[in-house]
């Protein structure tokens, strides 16, 4: 196991014993440039503020790749609705690390324009922009995301190509509060 998951690991186990009951959020996602499927905790120490850790992975020609992802997302309204708690807009800053290799995107899959179309690094950080609703009684919450990589935010700029799906990630997220 890399150092950075095994630091991962251990930050985890020491937060976790530090929060109070209702903090915590056990979620699945399914990712987009987070992972295909992405798994992990988020921790709200305000209403408006959250921290998420997950683990995700992604396949290139038929090889699973893992990553270690980290999310703060800020929401600012968090409305009432029936019993529940919906927040409309949240916005935030997220990063992810290869865990497998010592590159991100060692190799581009074949969908990608061309060959080395992301340049190769471990570590990616870009913006997101979101909305979750929590149904309280149950504990469950559902959320939606949309997430843009630093590299997009510079290629909506630089590249003649504007095809959306190059630059920008979609999600949605399953959540239990406990």
């Amino acid at each position: 196991m890399q150092p950075f998951a095994k630091a991962l690991i251990l930050f985890s186990l020491v937060w976790s014993n530090s929060a109070q009951a209702g903090d915590w959020r056990v979620i699945l996602e399914r990712a987009g440039f987070m992972g295909t499927l992405a798994a992990g905790t988020s921790y709200e120490w305000l209403p408006e503020h959250a921290l998420d850790v997950t683990l995700g992975g992604y396949g290139i020609d038929n090889e699973i790749f893992y990553q270690a992802n980290l999310a703060y997302r800020y929401s600012r309204w968090n409305t009432p609705t029936h019993g529940n708690i919906w927040r409309p807009l949240q916005f935030g800053i997220f990063s992810v690390y290869a865990l497998n290799t010592d590159r991100y995107f060692m190799r581009s899959p074949s969908k990608y324009p061309s060959k080395g179309y992301y340049d190769e690094t471990a570590f990616r950080y870009g913006l997101e922009f979101g909305t979750t609703y929590t149904f309280l009684p149950s504990g469950f919450g559902i959320g939606y995301r949309i997430r843009i990589f630093d590299n997009g935010l510079t290629a909506m700029f630089n590249n003649s190509n504007r095809d959306v799906q190059y630059y920008i990630s979609s999600g949605i997220t399953l959540q239990y509060l406990f």
